[in-house]
């Protein structure tokens, strides 16, 4: 006979259950997603702030370049499951939207058995590949002031991609339009990393090893523990399991992730490159002043993010329903919130001078030529965010795929251009000029998808 305790805890995890099954309306969802993301991206906002004089702190602005370099790199394999991640959060969508739980489960299964596939020649080719490259060369890095800088790198490399099979579980949530969930585990790595730094920092600081091993496996681990509460505690349906694998499923998962793996590597070549031409061609010193703009304007990004996350799996379910009003509508509300963020940007350029110097302990300087330009950026990247999610809901990637591969190609050259002639305001400039060739079609396709305008190329 069960006991008072346990009776307890299994009244709780059914009220769990039910919490997290339920479907309610596709507006109702959205309110109680972007009303519970803004407490949890509130709390990573602040996180990453406090991240910065932290990190700082234990590194100097040399060492701090040179981690930002790394971990724009660490980016390429994050990124690199072919598009999977987001082939199942549409494909979950759209399954859970008819009801059919079992080939929920083969898509769940299907993605985590090839991302396992997937990583382990991965990392063994990364690590032998590291062996022979030479690092301070490449990063231009001066080897007596970063003796590790290789070791460094392959912890790093190591733990990324162990998180890399595991941190699918996000998609699983945003698949089935909990994007405040997937955000809440992004957030508990943040706050992992932000703690452990704490720590070390009241007990003497860390080395530039240990910042890398603590910002790469504070992730990890919080996957390694949300696995077991998602597949047995809350969707045990949902359970990746060898049996449920098909070979159909994975072809249905390619043919739309290899799209979406298409756009996540050429928006890397723009983002990930940029540290690394900075570092080659202005030293690693040039980073920092460039991350620091970049993270602070990255508040307003977060704010939009929150609000126009649930729209992509929200508009997957209402193109299975056929309800494109409520997309229309959902597009204007987000106009205005678009509306309403450019005046922050504004005011957070206004301020910045006198942000950073107390943000960075002095240690970092930027220059307000720079504050304007990484702002206009924040702004274009918004407003190509607005429309790219309704497209990605839609999954008519044909157009977005071809310009933004069109954009990563034309970057690398104009942003060497413009760097060697502007220095790091080159750069952000390059970023600008490639983006807005993407907020540009990416309006106009939402619009002819809505108005029912749509043909060849831009409805595939």
């Amino acid at each position: 006979m069960p006991t008072f305790a346990q009776f307890k805890y299994s009244m709780l995890l059914q009220r769990l259950r039910t919490l997290f099954s339920q479907s309610g309306t596709r507006s109702k969802k959205m309110v109680i997603n972007i009303a519970a993301s803004f407490i949890v991206k509130g709390w990573m906002g602040l996180v990453q702030l406090l991240l910065v004089p932290l990190t700082l702190a234990c590194l100097n602005e040399y060492e701090y370049g040179i981690w930002m370099t790394i971990s724009a790199v660490l980016l390429w394999i994050d990124s690199f499951d072919v598009g999977l991640g987001n082939g199942l959060r549409n494909k979950l969508a759209e399954f859970v939207a008819r009801g059919d739980w079992e080939q929920a489960r083969q898509a769940v299964s299907t993605t985590f058995i090839a991302l396992c596939c997937l990583v382990l020649p991965l990392a063994m080719l990364l690590l032998v590949v590291l062996q022979h490259i030479d690092l301070y060369a490449l990063l231009n890095v001066d080897v007596q002031r970063v003796p590790h800088l290789s070791l460094v790198v392959q912890m790093a490399v190591g733990l990324t991609c162990l998180t890399f099979v595991f941190k699918f579980i996000g998609n699983v949530y945003l698949g089935l339009q909990l994007p405040a969930v997937s955000n809440a585990l992004v957030a508990a790595g943040h706050t992992m990393a932000l703690a452990g730094m704490a720590l070390a920092q009241w007990s003497g600081g860390l080395s530039f090893l240990g910042v890398g091993v603590l910002y790469t496996a504070a992730p990890l681990v919080v996957y390694l523990l949300a696995f077991p509460v998602t597949f047995m505690w809350l969707y045990p349906r949902l359970m990746p399991r060898m049996q449920s694998v098909r070979r159909g499923m994975l072809q249905q998962l390619f043919g739309m992730g290899v799209k979406f793996f298409v756009l996540q590597l050429a928006g890397i070549v723009l983002f990930a490159t940029s540290n690394l031409i900075l570092s080659r061609l202005c030293g690693p010193e040039a980073v920092s002043p460039y991350q620091v703009s970049f993270r602070y304007f990255s508040i307003a990004t977060m704010l939009f993010g929150i609000v126009i996350a649930p729209i992509w799996s929200a508009t997957t379910d209402a193109c299975v329903r056929g309800d494109y009003p409520w997309i229309r509508k959902c597009l204007q509300r987000a106009r205005m919130l678009l509306v309403g963020l450019a005046v922050l940007i504004a005011l957070m350029a206004f301020v910045a001078p006198y942000v950073y110097p107390v943000w960075t302990l002095g240690k970092v300087a930027v220059s307000p030529a720079l504050t304007a330009l990484m702002a206009i950026y924040t702004l274009v990247i918004m407003y190509s965010l607005l429309y790219a999610h309704i497209i990605y809901g839609f999954g008519t990637l044909t157009v977005a795929t071809t310009v933004t591969a069109i954009e990563a190609v034309l970057f690398v050259p104009v942003a060497i251009v413009l760097t060697k002639t502007m220095g790091v305001h080159g750069i952000v400039l390059a970023l600008i000029l490639m983006n807005v060739l993407c907020a540009v079609t990416n309006r106009i396709q939402v619009h002819r998808l809505l108005n029912g305008t749509a043909k060849g190329w831009w409805k595939q």
